[in-house]
């Protein structure tokens, strides 16, 4: 045999064993597997920031009046009194409702006694059983613009009836309740903390109607508290993760200063104002919308819930419901008032917001920050003038005449720098569909703290 056969059979016998020894190798072959933990997963667990609330828990009225037969005072919102005031309608048995006409409508010349609610916008019917004790099917009554719980002025009827005035329909509507008289005045009695003499105001009066639109303004100079708050910046991760389908797939993509924007392919989340303002949307892929069984905003209350849910005090203030979008507005609430304007010049400071098609929350609005839990121990207030005094102001000063105001309310204004946050207390008026500031600093001495924050 010749050298080159020996040397063809040597390598073939070295390819035989190779193959037999890489065919072991496959065959015993063990992975390192690893189990996969939470942080090796697309998914980070973040805790929630906020908290979830209840649907009636949203709901929050936009003054509180008690009436006195003539006499009527502002309950002042302090802390959680008007939450706890709403919790407290929750424990009453309703009868039947029974209309009463235009007996009782909201008048400049109305007497009686006991605590009228208003609201910012019409409560829906359906809520009424969310609110006290009723059957759905006793509810007789489409919209609520306000509730009274009232001393009964008739015979042969429970001592304290609850009334629901729906303005725009025109009719009062009564319910019977167990209340005694001693249970009416103790409805409040632990709960409202101060009170201020009102007297009843309407500013547009309907020539036509004897629903009038009163409101109640205080006539009297006042003090009021002024609260600083350190703020604490909320983190977008927690947003990604509950907001888009798949974080996986999400790209960041910076702009311009510290402004942000998140997306995966469909939907986009913009962190604003140099992050301090969260603005997410997706597009509503469904084609023709369905219609919810829910109003927006139980259906924007659920969505919040569910998407990092609730920081500091927000209530709904604001819903309207169109052919193509569904709106709800939530508005911050420091120590039971509202914030009505931010020096920033953006809402998105101050309110949540929410905007639906069909069944489907399209558009959500949010600040990215929240309050810590208690201000700074900061003795401040300012004097705000009576509201006869501020009309006169706004004769004299404002761009507007006060014969177009079509409200008038004591609100926070809002001013942010860095971290911190300060809510003072001023006059706005209600007019084109927007609430204005009138800053009354001219005409009242404001109190400077010696050892504060100026």
């Amino acid at each position: 045999m010749s050298m080159i056969e020996h040397v063809k059979t040597a390598v073939l016998w070295l390819m035989i064993m190779a193959s037999i020894v890489l065919t072991w190798f496959v065959w015993t072959y063990q992975p390192a597997y690893e189990e996969l933990t939470e942080e090796d997963s697309s998914y980070i667990e973040v805790e929630d920031i906020g908290e979830t609330k209840s649907f009636t828990e949203v709901l929050y009225p936009s003054k509180v009046i008690e009436h006195d037969e003539e006499e009527q005072a502002w309950v002042h919102p302090a802390g959680d009194n008007y939450s706890e005031m709403m919790s407290g309608m929750q424990e009453i048995e309703l009868e039947a409702m029974y209309s009463v006409g235009s007996s009782h409508a909201p008048g400049g010349n109305l007497s009686f006694t006991g605590i009228e609610f208003l609201f910012d916008e019409a409560l829906k019917a359906e809520w009424i059983p969310f609110l006290f004790e009723i059957e759905e099917e006793e509810v007789l009554i489409n919209n609520i613009d306000r509730i009274v719980l009232a001393l009964s002025e008739r015979e042969g009827v429970s001592d304290v009836v609850v009334r629901f005035i729906d303005m725009d329909e025109e009719e009062v509507f009564e319910s019977e309740t167990s209340l005694s008289l001693a249970q009416l005045e103790s409805f409040s009695e632990g709960v409202i903390t101060e009170r201020t003499e009102v007297v009843p105001r309407v500013f547009q009066e309907d020539d036509d109607s004897i629903f009038q639109p009163v409101t109640y303004v205080p006539d009297e100079p006042m003090n009021k508290q002024v609260y600083t708050y350190e703020t604490t910046d909320i983190s977008p991760e927690g947003f990604i993760q509950t907001l888009f389908t798949d974080p996986e797939y999400v790209r960041q993509y910076f702009e311009e200063g510290e402004d942000s924007s998140y997306t995966d392919g469909t939907r986009m989340m913009d962190m604003t104002e140099g992050g301090s303002i969260l603005n997410y949307v997706q597009p509503d892929v469904s084609g023709t919308p369905g219609v919810s069984d829910e109003t927006v905003v139980r259906s924007s209350q659920e969505f919040i819930n569910s998407h990092y849910g609730w920081t500091d005090d927000f209530y709904a203030t604001g819903w309207r419901e169109g052919e193509a979008t569904d709106s709800a507005e939530f508005t911050l609430h420091v120590e039971g008032m509202p914030v009505f304007e931010a020096s920033t010049g953006q809402s998105g400071h101050y309110q949540l917001e929410a905007i639906r098609s069909g069944t489907e929350i399209i558009e959500y609005t949010r600040p990215m920050f929240q309050l810590d839990e208690t201000p700074f121990e900061i003795d401040t207030s300012v004097e705000l003038p009576g509201y006869s005094e501020l009309e006169r102001y706004i004769e004299e000063e404002e761009a507007f005449s006060p014969d177009i105001v079509e409200d008038a309310r004591i609100a926070f204004y809002m001013s942010r720098q860095n971290s911190l946050v300060v809510f003072e207390p001023s006059w706005f008026v209600y007019t084109r569909g927007q609430w204005h500031r009138v800053a009354t600093s001219e005409m009242t001495e404001q109190e400077v703290p010696s050892n504060g924050l100026e």
